[in-house]
């Protein structure tokens, strides 16, 4: 399997759990509401919050799980996106709620909050993204087309056939509409990576999907080295232009090699081993 095809599979996975996850949180949110509440809730604002938690879960894990983050930052991570992902999908689904009252169609109303749903897991994965590409916020505006199209096939259900089935096959459909707008985009884009070569990271892949990405062992980094000899908190920077690679030593002192002679930066091409401490990777055209 080739590693764009296997980076993609996961990520789009990720992306459908959190489909299952924010359904299983709608479920035990509404029931929990109706015993405490007597019922006097409005369930549509329970479901904002369920999606937008699983979403947002996975949304902050998406990345983090195939960049060689450890269990406690992934765990942060993860809290992380639990709360915001509930609160932004509260939000998104409220504001859609208030268009009711300048007399739109439900069906349009509830689109929007899934739109609204699809924006907000866009900037959970990263950020604003001014980091990623020539447009900066290609993940919330990818985002903001995954929900509008995963709404409209949520609508689409409701009107083919209304039961008890239809809601957990939308929510699976939304997932599939942001995995489809937003992982092949970026994945499929991006021209090489970074193959780890020892240690206990082996045979890991590191996509370029970026213009910069920085390696080291602090969590804060794009792409964790963990278990390495002098290998530093920020260590490496990649550039990464159209048909140029480039790295650059952060540290101060820290070893780099290029094909075992130091530099400090160095244009490097396919092929290349590079040496951040003890570990070494090769740069691989994908």
């Amino acid at each position: 399997m080739s590693i764009k095809l296997k980076l993609t599979t996961i990520r789009g996975l990720i992306l459908l759990t959190g489909g299952l996850i924010g359904w299983g949180l709608v479920q035990l949110l509404d029931g929990f509401l109706r015993i405490t509440l007597d019922g006097r809730h409005d369930p549509y604002l329970s479901m904002g919050f369920g999606l937008g938690a699983g979403f947002g879960l996975v949304a902050k894990l998406m990345l983090p799980l195939t960049t060689g983050h450890r269990a406690p930052f992934l765990m942060k991570q993860g809290l992380a996106g639990l709360l915001l992902g509930g609160v932004l999908g509260l939000l998104a689904f409220a504001l859609s709620q208030a268009l009711l009252g300048f007399d739109l169609p439900v069906a349009t109303s509830r689109i929007a909050s899934f739109v609204l749903l699809g924006t907000s897991v866009g900037v959970l994965i990263r950020g604003l993204d001014w980091n990623s590409s020539k447009l900066p916020l290609s993940y919330p505006l990818l985002g903001t087309f995954g929900g509008l199209l995963g709404g409209v096939v949520f609508e689409s259900l409701l009107l083919i056939q209304a039961d008890e089935s239809i809601p957990v096959v939308g929510t699976l459909a939304v997932g599939f509409a942001l995995f489809i707008c937003l992982v092949p985009w970026h994945v499929t884009r991006a021209r090489s990576a970074l193959r780890v070569l020892n240690g206990v990271q082996s045979g890991e892949v590191f996509l370029l999907d970026q213009k910069s990405a920085v390696l080291g062992y602090g969590e804060t980094n794009d792409f964790v080295l963990r278990d390495h000899r002098e290998v530093s908190i920020r260590h490496a920077q990649f550039l990464n232009v159209p048909d140029k690679c480039e790295v650059r030593n952060l540290s101060e002192g820290g070893p780099i090699q290029v094909n075992f002679r130091p530099v400090q930066n160095q244009p490097v091409k396919a092929g290349d081993i590079i040496s951040i401490g003890s570990a070494q990777l090769q740069l691989i055209r994908t």
